[in-house]
């Protein structure tokens, strides 16, 4: 591989690093259940409350939650804010 051709290598492998930095990570269901201790219906209660962040839809039947606005939920929670 010529020095030419390894920095284009390098410049496509950070811009598509920089292209998944501007991606939020999402939780499904699943996921969310795994990390906060409350069940589902007493999730679903808290977001119909507006005290758990809410479910973005990403088809028909599928739902999920952004990792950033649960772990801000949980820094809330430990502040006594939440």
């Amino acid at each position: 591989m010529k020095f030419e051709e390894k920095t284009e290598a390098t410049k496509k492998s950070a811009q598509k690093q920089d292209a998944l930095e501007d991606v939020r990570k999402m939780l499904s269901w699943k996921q969310l259940l795994s990390i906060i201790p409350l069940s589902r219906t007493t999730l679903e209660i808290e977001i119909k409350e507006g005290r758990f962040p809410k479910p973005y839809p990403l088809s028909s039947l599928k739902v999920g939650f952004f990792h950033d606005e649960v772990v801000e939920w949980q820094k809330n929670l430990v502040k006594g804010e939440g």
